[in-house]
């Protein structure tokens, strides 16, 4: 064991590396590898800086700039060169370069081409333990045969990007989980960045988005902001649904999220739909509630496709006019036992017992509610058919019994359900149902909450398409750690 106690780091360096290694055969050797430091006092704190530029032989100032080169995936003419790292800022540089007389491809003819000047470029990286990471660069301009001048495309980065592929990622897949303001503070970048990059890779991925195999289509409105701002979100439905909560938002893809709730925002979409080249004729399904201007959208783009108005909200329209029954008769008697509203919502097999006993005892004593609460569940039972011409049977019975209540809110659902037939009985088509749509929707608007709403329509239509578009970001392989 070599003892160098007493020793400054250059002379610890030199006599360590000869122990090890044996005598160099000059003075000038070890002038190489102590040089390599331009700062000796690292124990306190300063700066130092590891550059193999100042001599091309391998020695062991090297291994970091190699074992950075690896880390990275580079590959030649790519290298790092130089590593800044700074204790106390706690940062790291990495200095790339390539190797002189390097060629690089032409993108377009596949020939290599001559470096014709170089720009410095610099990316944030991720973090190397504690400490902020950036690389730093001198990135080729080529000469192309055609005699133009581009910019070499750098295997850690894309173009024009202010940080690495591999930090991209990272950032982005915090951003699908984590609030944007969340993902600032736990990484140092701005929440400007992160938007503009959220917006920016999300968007031009969404672009390039297959949209050509869209058949079924699912239309909700989902609010967007307080003060009663909404938008409209248009899905493809691509598989059997399931029971909300199960897995529903599997089978739907946000395609097209637009504000406002009118029929204009079906303009918008076929307008996308034709710079997609998607013709209108394609869609032959279409979910959706029972809104006006969703039906007249509908109507006027897609005359061919087969309207579906969910049981969700067929059945909340059918609950309305329970709701408007019960306070007609809590008006004509003074009033009902605390308890009522609940009591009369919702299946019975979900209820408390209390709640259930204070039903039937409500139906013994009103027959009003009891006539109201029994169309409500014969209406429910038309979804449980295999057949359309079973359930056609059974609406015409639904629609009698309205008729024939005797209270005016059923009439008046009666009237309602019956000019929506075809589309309540065009589940039959594909048994649709809202399950998707309101998984979707659940998606967003948990976002929404997540982030305390969004500054802008365009932050939120960024952060909806890369929740639930299922954008494909491609990333380059190149870096590794």
């Amino acid at each position: 064991m070599v003892d160098l106690k007493g020793l400054d780091l250059g002379e610890k360096l030199s006599t360590r590396f000869r122990s090890e290694n044996g005598p160099f055969g000059s003075s000038s050797e070890r002038r190489v590898l102590v040089g390599n430091f331009s700062e000796a006092r690292i124990g306190s704190g300063v700066a130092f800086r590891l550059d193999i530029r100042k001599s091309g032989r391998k020695n062991p100032a090297m291994a970091v700039e190699h074992l950075f080169t690896q880390a990275l995936g580079l590959a030649s003419p790519w290298n790092v060169v130089s590593c800044d790292f700074d204790p106390a800022a706690k940062s790291l540089e990495l200095v790339i370069d390539f190797e002189r007389g390097a060629r690089f491809t032409d993108p377009e003819t596949g020939e290599p081409c001559p470096v014709h000047d170089t720009v410095q470029r610099t990316w944030e990286h991720l973090r190397f333990f504690e400490h902020r990471t950036t690389i730093r660069a001198r990135v080729p301009r080529i000469s192309t045969p055609s005699g133009a001048v581009r910019t070499v495309e750098v295997p850690w980065a894309k173009p024009n990007g202010g940080f690495t592929l591999l930090m991209e990622a990272y950032l982005l897949a915090l951003a699908k989980v984590l609030p944007v303001a969340e993902v600032s503070r736990q990484t140092s970048v701005s929440e400007d960045r992160i938007w503009h990059l959220i917006r920016t890779r999300v968007n031009k991925a969404w672009l390039k988005a297959d949209w050509s195999s869209i058949k079924r289509l699912g239309v909700d409105e989902t609010s967007t902001r307080k003060g009663h701002k909404y938008g409209t979100a248009f899905l493809e439905i691509n598989g059997k649904e399931t029971d909300p909560g199960r897995g529903a938002s599997k089978v739907a893809r946000l395609l097209f999220f637009t504000p406002g709730k009118d029929k204009e925002t079906f303009v918008e979409f076929v307008a996308e739909l034709k710079r997609r080249n998607v013709p209108a004729s394609q869609i032959k399904e279409i979910a959706m509630d029972m809104s006006r201007a969703f039906i007249a959208g509908a109507g006027t783009h897609f005359p061919d496709a087969q309207l579906c108005f969910d049981r969700f909200h067929v059945m909340k329209l059918c609950g309305e006019a329970l709701d408007k029954t019960r306070k007609e008769v809590a008006s004509e008697h003074g009033g009902l036992p605390r308890g009522a509203m609940w009591a009369l919502r919702g299946n019975a097999g979900r209820l408390k017992d209390e709640q259930r006993k204070l039903r039937e005892q409500l139906c013994k004593e009103h027959g009003k509610l009891a006539r109201g609460l029994s169309i409500r569940e014969f209406l429910a039972d038309l979804w449980n058919y295999q057949l359309r011409g079973d359930a056609e049977k059974h609406f015409a019975a639904v629609l009698s019994w309205c008729s024939r209540s005797r209270l005016q809110p059923f009439v008046k659902l009666g009237r309602t359900l019956r000019r929506h037939a075809e589309g309540i009985l065009g589940y039959y088509k594909n048994y649709t149902t809202s399950a998707a749509i309101e998984a979707v929707n659940g998606l967003l608007q948990l976002a929404r909450r997540r982030a305390r709403g969004y500054r802008t329509f365009r932050n939120f239509q960024a952060m909806a398409y890369w929740i639930a578009g299922n954008l494909d970001i491609k990333n380059h392989p190149a870096l590794t750690h």
